[in-house]
């Protein structure tokens, strides 16, 4: 994967809505957490410089006081410069909402960018829109509240960028601006947290007929991504608060310390962005809210560990199941502050970031995803992202089925199949036909019956399949008819180091890959599995000994925790999406690897 990337040139990094007040202590907000946003830029600051950074881009809202609050807005531009002075790379900032005043939006809560708060922003900070070139790429950085104004420097900056992208199209070319160009799609309604029409339009139509690289956005305090087209388009978090009307994403009451969602510490972050000779790479990295008094003089602890890319060299061992739906959508409802009349449909890419920052990049989806136009289209912008996605199923497909995994069958890897054991003979013409309509590689795996799931008097009224290492013959078989590889199940009380050997002596020896499903919740259906020093123990000797093994994959069924129904159990993140414990535990183990990779 990593070598499409080509030869790595730099690295920059990316903040965004950092909210400056006049003072540590002071803020005009009712919310009590925007008080600390000063110590987290602090932070920031000093974190930053620790990081191999060239350079450092601002996407807005540098300050939380409004420029009609003249005399706290003076204040506030003070401290923030003098925060930011401890930066030793560049910084270059473009105007947010709060630095210049809002895109002309009516029925908004604020007041929108006029020529006084125009040249408000220009005292305090310089030119409100800017172009520079490093590493053969041109950055366009630009006033986004200006979209739609009908002010005198709209029509400027709209003539400035069309002749820059005219003038660039040799080079490649990135684009921050504050204000989001869409949320979820670029066809959505208009609303506050988007570029509204026409404006949008004209941008968006900009964009494609460049090949503008990848656009970079903040205002909404929260992570996303898309891909529009060839663009890459991220959203970017805040150093200083969460957007607490987009909590309405999650499966689950906001963190208790969390204001209501407000103070989300773990959502706080920041972008470092990796420029390689073909494409880029971009992380983020969680604050998780830390704060610097302005007495305080010590420097950030160092900045945490990062795990390898999908796309970089690496070597991963670890793949995850999306069991739950990875390309959900929700409506965030009015909530009288900053929409009133309508909902906002968004998508929730916590998962993806947590499986990009453990440096995962096999993952698992149930077939019928596939009849998901929304999540059909999204599986291109994994594969973009340089993840391998297996198919899983129950039986082998219809017709119609296989045609259209055919038509997706360049951005799979491969398609693993449970069937009933004694129906082997009568499927293996269809499996055999499903090969080579789809040309995806097949896996196997046999269901057990409810011999194999006694529970000492107890019916478990449950689903368990895969072939075990003592089923030598049987996978003899599968070979022998052809069939790529077998899927194993590794239980919770299984010996994980002495089953995956098992495994991988048993695979090898027929011929075949394994596939390995590790399975985090008990045998017992109805029991928690709350141990967490054994979870993540077994969880390290898993990933330890599948560095070491050449036909076998690990994939691990529990991303989010599962906290009701069946098999209670944690996951690498927990409903509000945030990192457990096991979440640093695999990136660390990923960064582990890819280091001895390189060496």
């Amino acid at each position: 994967m990593g070598k499409h990337l080509g030869a790595k040139l730099g690295c920059f990094a990316l903040i965004s809505d950092t909210h400056v007040n006049p003072t540590d202590d002071s803020c005009n907000s009712p919310f009590p957490v925007n008080q600390r946003a000063n110590r987290r830029f602090r932070h920031v600051i000093r974190e930053l410089n620790q990081q191999p950074v060239k350079f450092v881009l601002h996407a807005g809202d540098l300050l939380h006081p409004v420029p009609e609050t003249r005399a706290a807005y003076d204040q506030a531009a003070r401290e923030y410069r003098t925060i930011a002075s401890e930066l030793t790379v560049p910084l270059y900032e473009i105007p947010g909402n709060h630095d210049i005043g809002d895109t002309p939006i009516k029925g908004g809560p604020a007041s929108p960018t006029t020529d006084a708060t125009i040249e408000a922003w220009e005292q305090q900070f310089g030119p409100q829109f800017q172009s520079f070139d490093i590493w053969g790429i041109r950055f366009l950085l630009i006033n986004a509240q200006l979209i739609n104004s009908g002010l005198s420097s709209e029509v400027e900056q709209r003539n400035w960028l069309e002749a820059e992208l005219a003038g660039s199209q040799d080079q490649r070319k990135m684009l921050v601006l504050h204000h989001p160009l869409y949320l979820m799609e670029p066809s959505e309604r208009d609303h506050y947290d988007n570029t509204n029409q026409p404006g949008r339009g004209w941008l968006l139509d900009l964009i494609k007929a460049h090949g503008v690289e990848a656009v970079i956005a903040g205002h909404a305090h929260n992570f996303w991504y898309d891909r529009f087209g060839v663009t890459d388009y991220y959203l970017a978090p805040a150093t200083s608060f969460v957007r607490q009307d987009y909590s309405e994403m999650l499966r689950a009451t906001p963190p208790e310390d969390s204001e209501f969602g407000r103070d989300d510490r773990a959502k706080l972050g920041y972008f470092l962005v990796t420029v390689y000779e073909n494409g880029h790479v971009v992380r983020m990295v969680r604050t998780h809210g830390a704060e610097i008094a302005a007495e305080d003089t010590s420097k950030p602890v160092s900045p945490a560990i990062i795990a390898p890319d999908p796309r970089e060299p690496s070597h991963p061992v670890l793949g995850f199941d999306l069991r739950q739906n990875w390309a959900e959508i929700t409506e965030v409802p009015p909530s009288g502050g900053l929409d009133e009349f309508d909902r906002k449909r968004v998508r929730n890419d916590y998962p993806l970031l947590a499986l990009q920052e453990m440096g995962v990049r096999h993952v698992r989806i149930p077939l019928h995803d596939l009849l998901d136009p929304v999540r059909r289209a999204r599986l291109a912008s994994l594969a973009h992202l340089g993840f391998e996605i297996t198919l899983f199923s129950y039986g082998i497909a219809d017709d119609n089925m296989l045609a259209l995994i055919a038509e997706q069958a360049e951005i799979l890897l491969d398609w693993e199949v449970t069937i009933d054991w004694p129906d082997l003979e009568e499927l293996t013409p269809r499996l055999q036909q499903a090969h080579s309509q789809t040309g995806l590689p097949l896996l196997l795996s046999r269901m057990r019956t409810k011999d194999d799931v006694k529970g000492k008097g107890t019916y478990f009224h449950v689903i368990n399949h895969g072939f075990s290492a003592e089923n030598a013959e049987q996978l003899v078989t599968l070979a022998g008819m052809g069939f790529a590889g077998a899927v194993f199940r590794l239980g919770r009380t299984d010996p994980v180091a002495d089953a995956l050997h098992a495994i991988d002596a048993a695979a090898s020896q027929a011929g075949l890959k394994a596939s390995v499903h590790m399975r985090m919740g008990g045998d017992h259906p109805a029991l928690k599995v709350d141990d967490p020093d054994s979870t993540i123990q077994r969880l390290s000797e898993g990933m330890t000994r599948a560095a070491k093994l050449k036909q076998t994959r690990l994939v691990c069924d529990t991303l989010i925790s599962v906290d009701r129904g069946y098999f209670v159990r944690v996951g690498m993140i927990d409903r509000c999406c945030n990192p457990t414990p096991l979440l640093d535990v695999v990136k660390r183990k990923h960064a582990e690897l890819a280091k001895l990779l390189l060496e």
